[in-house]
């Protein structure tokens, strides 16, 4: 489950708190304002953009599909045809005047400096994307995650590029911290591959769809260890065949049902005590658990 927040100040200085939860999975979304849901959409796989207003601005959300993996970014449009575009556009124009006035031709050459250099300008993304794909190394990467508030944390990460270690820039991520490509929560010390460009290893991201095989064993004791908490009285040896098979079944996603297995909907769309029933009530799944976990079962 993926959940973004921007935060848009108003004319009066007022804040308004914009959030999105995606599911990569079943591909449902939601919008949000504070606590107004402004937009619900199902099975969006592809890239799409949605528009509402705040007081008077008109808002952009845009999903973008790139590869395996959907971007999101929030943008005012400055552009459109509004009310307050009107407004704005009447002053620009006004400033734009007056800066022809005291600056001439200078002006114009700065304006069209700045417009052609805003272009041409890249995300950061997109540069590291367009840098590792003429040639990139590969390494583990450790994250650390360092808490900021009782709702958001600041994640990094370390890998080794030879004889330098390299550490990331600080994201701030709000809580919980489940991850858009890897359905089970991130903790600090987990391992994914980074890719990174063996001249400037500075130029580098971390794959967080692909965990080391060290890292997938940490997922299934902890998975253990959530599924015993619930159900103490499970067989010797049961939970461990439980959770091997289960991932067998269906890899990550499969642990993530089982670990999110008391949590509401509400909180976590794509796994959740609905996604675990369904798990459990498998007919592959069960017929599979008979023939690998059959033999730990009691003796009636």
């Amino acid at each position: 489950m993926n959940h973004y927040t921007w935060t848009y100040v108003g004319d009066a200085g007022r804040s308004y708190r914009v959030g999105l939860m995606y599911s990569p999975r079943a591909g449902h979304l939601l919008i949000y304002i504070g606590s107004k849901i402004v937009q619900v959409d199902f099975k969006v796989f592809e890239s799409k953009e949605y528009t509402f207003f705040i007081e008077e601005e008109l808002i952009h959300i845009k999903l973008e599909r790139r590869g395996d993996e959907m971007f999101f970014f929030f943008n005012i449009d400055k552009k459109a045809d509004t009310p307050r575009n009107r407004v704005r556009h009447a002053i620009e124009h006004k400033h734009f005047i007056h800066l022809l006035i005291f600056l001439g031709v200078l002006g114009l050459l700065v304006t069209g400096m700045v417009f052609l250099g805003r272009n041409a300008k890249k995300s950061e993304t997109q540069r590291i994307e367009d840098a590792l794909a003429k040639g990139s190394q590969e390494a583990v990467g450790r994250v650390f995650v360092k808490k900021i508030d009782a709702n958001r944390s600041e994640i990094s990460y370390q890998f080794v590029a030879g004889t330098q270690t390299i550490t990331s820039q600080s994201l701030l991520q709000s809580e919980p911290l489940i991850l858009m490509v890897n359905p089970m929560p991130l903790e600090p010390g987990d391992e994914f591959r980074v890719q990174f460009s063996p001249k400037k290893p500075h130029i580098n991201q971390m794959l967080f769809s692909e965990p080391t095989p060290k890292q997938i064993e940490v997922y299934k004791q902890r998975t253990i260890a959530k599924h015993k908490g619930l159900n103490p009285n499970a067989p010797p040896g049961m939970t461990e065949c439980f959770v091997q098979t289960a991932y067998e079944h269906d890899s990550l996603r499969a642990l993530a049902d089982i670990y999110f297995q008391d949590t509401k909907p509400g909180y976590n769309l794509e796994h959740n005590i609905e996604t675990y029933a369904k798990l459990t009530a498998n007919k592959g799944f069960l017929s599979k658990m008979e023939e690998k976990c059959g033999h730990l079962k009691p003796i009636q």
